[in-house]
């Protein structure tokens, strides 16, 4: 679907209140309430708009403990792995990611202990994962990316000469930095 400018002000006020009215939004937006409504369902048909959610509080309903399980598998066993992963209630997020480790698990427990036994003694029981490390997250803020950059122009690949992958961040000491030669120049 392709979105125009009024599209992308609809999204940003649903993401803001996913219970905005079709009427509310057409007159934040200028348009009649029938063009709202042609372009609300629209969205909805193209799979832009996947359903209205409540933001839970995970802390407030008692499971206020959150890490990050990174997770190394046998390259065989994928399908195990995904078949798997609806056993897990602890699941907020999952995600196959590139680089050291093949996917990572957002998960989420009422205490260390209760992370502890799902990765030491559930998970450890999958055959499809050899390994896994797990980061627990001190502190959380969420958001959203803006929607305004889909409309902005954008430098391809092959123009900027940039890499995709996985990357690192090593900090070094303002000397080295001026030492080490710009490879763009080149």
């Amino acid at each position: 679907m392709q979105l125009d400018d009024t599209h992308i002000r609809m999204l940003e006020l649903l993401r803001e209140d996913g219970r905005t009215s079709v009427a509310a939004l057409a007159e934040h937006l200028g348009i009649s309430r029938s063009n709202a409504y042609t372009r609300y369902e629209a969205l909805v048909r193209a799979g832009v708009i996947r359903g209205v959610h409540a933001e839970v509080d995970p802390a407030a309903v008692g499971i206020g403990v959150a890490a990050m399980v990174f997770v190394t598998l046998r390259q065989s066993q994928w399908a195990d792995f995904r078949a798997r992963l609806s056993s897990v209630p602890e699941l907020e997020y999952f995600a196959v990611t590139t680089g050291e480790h093949d996917a990572m698990l957002l998960v989420r427990a009422p205490d260390v202990a209760a992370i502890h036994e799902l990765v030491a003694t559930r998970l450890a029981q999958w055959p499809s994962i050899k390994a896994t490390t797990t980061v627990f997250l001190m502190d959380e803020e969420r958001a959203q990316v803006s929607l305004r950059m889909i409309r902005s122009e954008r430098t391809s690949v092959e123009d900027s000469g940039e890499r995709f992958g996985m990357t690192r961040f090593v900090r070094t000491s303002d000397d080295r930095a001026q030492r080490v030669p710009d490879r763009r120049r080149r």
